[in-house]
């Protein structure tokens, strides 16, 4: 039987190793014949040392049937392999398929293979060899090739969010404008306030515990995210005062209320109109974003608007904050930029 052996061959000459050239067996001393090639000289149907052949790999030249060690080239398996099978969502891991012919040679065919996802929420494949985690869990990187199959199974940790992962994008202080921004068909000027939050850092991460807070309650959280509350990477989540918002649906946008134990506005931000102060923190008080607008005596902040939300300007990336109805025709934008544009998502995030 012949030794395994893993070769790495350029695209052009896989043909080569993987076909058959049938013919007999040449001198090997000298140059090529009819079926094999000697010290250095092609053949039409085996390369040896070095020599190239018109359809086989061997150390001694082809043969039909593979005398002396030939190669038949045929492809019976593939083997898939990960630079790590154990990551983070701030990480990628990289693939590698190998695919075993009929004599034992093992050929790096990774550039030929199809690439597949077995749960698309955990992993997605952008730019092939590279995988990109999406979400939390275990999922299996799945190699096709001429009827061929096989798979690696990748598991994939949250990440806890950290300073940098996210930036509070749109603020409506005041519930009290025209419409239903909740879209729950009932107008309450509590219930219809909102936080909007996007997620600026590259990769999917965990909201778990963080919260909320206002300069009226320091200690009393407006809202804390629930366990498992995900954010992927170039998604919004938005934050209602109260209400039902079940109807909302935005691609790459998450939409929940204000969960807190305050027993005197429960299930609301108390948001006040004319100057505050957000926090957003993780539970062991890490600030991850801060915003203060009106015309109280808070540091850096921005006017406050009576009748539309608070904005970045541009969307995300902006530094400036304005009246969300100076760049646009809405009042406001829960979920979307001010344009009404989708959020770009982990697909314009990665794949963009």
């Amino acid at each position: 039987m012949a030794s395994m052996t893993r070769l790495a061959l350029p695209l052009l000459m896989l043909p080569l190793a993987l076909a058959l050239a049938c013919g007999d067996k040449g001198d090997d001393s000298g140059g090529g014949a009819d079926g094999g090639g000697g010290d250095g000289g092609a053949a039409d149907g085996g390369l040896a040392d070095g020599g190239l052949a018109d359809g086989g790999l061997a150390d001694g030249g082809s043969a039909d049937g593979g005398a002396d060690g030939g190669a038949t080239g045929a492809l019976v398996s593939l083997d898939v392999t990960a630079s790590d099978v154990d990551i983070t969502t701030r990480d990628v891991t990289t693939v590698t398929v190998w695919g075993t012919t009929d004599d034992g040679t093992s050929v790096d065919v990774t550039e030929m293979a199809t690439l597949t996802s077995s749960d698309p929420d955990v992993l997605r494949i952008y730019a092939e060899p590279e995988i990109q985690p999406i979400g939390g869990g275990t999922a299996e990187v799945i190699a096709s090739l001429d009827g061929l199959e096989d798979s690696v199974a990748i598991s994939v940790t949250l990440s806890v969010v950290q300073p940098g992962d996210l930036v509070i994008n749109e603020v409506l202080a005041s519930g009290a404008v025209d419409g239903d921004p909740n879209g729950d068909g009932v107008t309450d000027e509590l219930e219809d306030e909102f936080i909007e939050l996007v997620n600026v850092g590259g990769a999917s991460v965990d909201l778990s515990q963080v919260t909320i807070t206002d300069q009226d309650f320091p200690g009393l959280p407006r809202h804390t995210f629930a366990d498992g509350t995900m954010l992927r990477a170039g998604e919004a989540i938005v934050v209602f005062g109260g209400g039902d918002v079940s109807g909302l649906s935005v691609p790459n946008a998450r939409f929940v209320t204000a969960v807190n134990d305050d027993p005197g506005t429960e299930n609301m931000l108390a948001l006040t109109d004319a100057g505050d102060r957000i926090t957003v923190a993780m539970a062991d008080g890490t600030v991850l974003a801060t915003l203060a607008w009106g015309t109280a005596d808070l540091t850096g902040s921005v006017p406050a608007v009576a009748d539309a939300s608070l904005t970045r300007s541009p969307d995300v990336t902006g530094t400036t904050w304005v009246d969300h109805s100076t760049v646009s025709k809405a009042a406001y934008s829960p979920g979307t930029r001010s344009t009404g544009a989708e959020f770009e998502g982990p697909d314009g995030v990665y794949g963009g």
